[in-house]
């Protein structure tokens, strides 16, 4: 687990450390300081053996075009791209792991155009600039991706463009870290919750999702798939004549299911969830929260949310002062004279400041 994580320049951060981190974490913050980047950050140091990951970060935001030889440039805090991105963390063992980005030239690069790439599951994941004359010349950039830990290792891997497509090198890996994004602006599509279900049902853990979604609709008793249209839905059986669409139950039921599921699939890994509050009344957010923190010691995941409400922090609180060992933490990023920084609340911290109605958001 996390203890510590420090970013150094990327996107708006010059140089963050912040902790110490908790199993669950929420943070906090006015627009524009950097949440939703810390989660990114933290996402592409956890999936270090795939560079790719800068790009669908980028996809996540909007940015689907680019210039050929700008590859991932505005990673870079400032958008200087001979800056150095460095993401380190500590973890309760002790135990350091850190992932250096860098941008150095190629010697020969093909640059033809493209329309798009796809990800493996169907997102677009980025998109060439067409203002630039088809041409080969020198010098055009490629991302280099460094990890190191205190075990010794080292991972190399690196991100270019290349005869119409983008392309990477990284070496082959069995036991890659799991962990799973979920951004604030959509819920995943019906194909990825259809599937993570049937990766539940695999292994007869069925009712922990169900159990968790009576939070919101406690008629339910079971979830099914169906076909339809020739693509697999979920249907919910709430003692009704027939099976209703999940997309008919509402989003709050949708987006708890996304979370549980991802819950399962970040299994020893990580989850992070954009503006985590999305879709869920406040009268259901405490049971909310308790739920996600009996998935997360279920399946051994650290979560790390964001939020812009104040409520979301004092039922997260309410939840979890009656748990033992209190397993979270709130962190609030803050902007000072034009940096960025930290302030982590534990327990005591959190409770004195909500009871005296100080701004936490």
């Amino acid at each position: 687990m996390i203890k510590t994580f420090t970013i150094k320049n990327l996107r708006c951060f010059d140089n963050l450390t912040i902790g110490p981190f908790e199993q669950i974490n929420l943070i906090a913050g006015k627009n524009n300081v950097g949440k939703t980047a810390l989660l990114e950050a933290l996402w592409l140091h956890h999936g270090y053996h795939n560079p790719q990951l800068g790009i669908r970060v980028n996809m996540l935001r909007g940015l689907g075009n680019f210039k050929t030889n700008e590859l991932l440039w505005d990673l870079f805090a400032g958008f200087d791209h001979q800056k150095k991105i460095e993401l380190s963390s500590v973890d309760d063992g002790n135990q350091s792991k850190s992932l250096c980005i860098t941008t150095q030239k190629r010697s020969t690069t093909s640059i033809s155009l493209a329309d798009e790439t796809k990800t493996k599951n169907g997102y677009e994941l980025a998109t060439l600039d067409t203002s630039q004359p088809e041409t080969t010349k020198s010098g055009d950039s490629e991302i280099l991706w460094e990890y190191n830990d205190s075990f010794g290792k080292t991972v190399l891997s690196r991100i270019f463009v290349e005869q119409n497509e983008i392309k990477v090198d990284q070496p082959f890996n069995n036991k890659l870290p799991s962990g799973v994004f979920l951004i604030a602006r959509r819920v995943a599509p019906s194909e990825i919750l259809a599937e993570r279900w049937s990766n539940v049902t695999l292994v007869k853990q069925e009712e922990n999702m169900i159990r968790t979604l009576r939070i919101i609709e406690p008629r339910l008793k079971n979830l099914a798939l169906h076909y339809q249209a020739g693509k697999l839905i979920i249907y919910g059986d709430v003692g009704l004549e027939s099976l209703l669409p999940l997309a008919l139950m509402g989003d709050g039921i949708r987006r708890l299911l996304e979370i549980a599921l991802a819950m399962a699939q970040a299994q020893d890994g990580i989850l992070l969830i954009d503006e985590i509050d999305n879709g869920l009344h406040y009268t259901v957010q405490t049971k909310v929260w308790n739920a996600i923190a009996e998935l997360a010691k279920l399946y051994n995941v650290q979560v790390f949310a964001t939020t812009h409400s104040y409520e979301c922090v004092q039922y997260a609180h309410q939840a979890f002062k009656e748990r033992k060992g209190y397993p979270f933490h709130l962190h609030r990023l803050e902007d000072i004279k034009g940096t960025i920084g930290a302030v982590t609340y534990d327990k005591e911290m959190l409770e004195a400041a909500l009871d005296e109605g100080w701004e936490i958001r």
